[in-house]
């Protein structure tokens, strides 16, 4: 059966990045308060839960946003040096690359998953309405019938 309703299983509207954003926000504010610990390690993987989080609950477009705006971010303050732009050194590069692979992949199989559960709810609300209909009709052509045979 064709569902193509199936792309609209995410809420539309400003909600969404306003979320990512307070998402954002407290993924870069623990982030921040671990730094002292973490200085350089795991630059990027509070940002990435995030993305993950953002996904499950949004959509593509809304993770999307979150990895444009976290990758600035995690750079500018959580590789070194700290609290500057810098040319981006191989593992820089590599830190970078990591991030956007795993958040790609991870908001392409997520948004496949949510479209196929969207999928399955529709047809199964289709479904019930055809039976229904199916029902109705039957329940109406026996009382036609059963009529029919009082007037004989």
């Amino acid at each position: 059966m064709q569902i193509h309703n199936v792309k609209r299983w995410s809420e539309p509207g400003l909600k969404p990045y306003i979320v990512a954003s307070f998402g954002i926000l407290f993924a870069f504010c623990l982030r921040y308060t671990l730094h002292d610990y973490l200085q350089t390690g795991l630059p990027m993987t509070f940002f990435i839960v995030n993305t993950v989080i953002i996904t499950l609950l949004y959509g593509y477009k809304p993770s999307i946003f979150t990895m444009v705006i976290s990758v600035p971010l995690a750079s500018y303050f959580f590789l070194q040096p700290f609290a500057a732009y810098t040319v981006p050194t191989s593992q820089d590069i590599f830190h970078f690359f990591a991030y956007i692979l795993i958040g790609l992949i991870a908001v392409g199989v997520i948004e496949w998953l949510q479209r196929a559960r969207y999928k399955a709810i529709l047809i199964s609300r289709v479904a019930t309405s055809r039976y229904r209909l199916l029902a109705k009709a039957s329940s109406s052509l026996k009382k036609f019938e059963a009529d029919s045979v009082d007037l004989e």
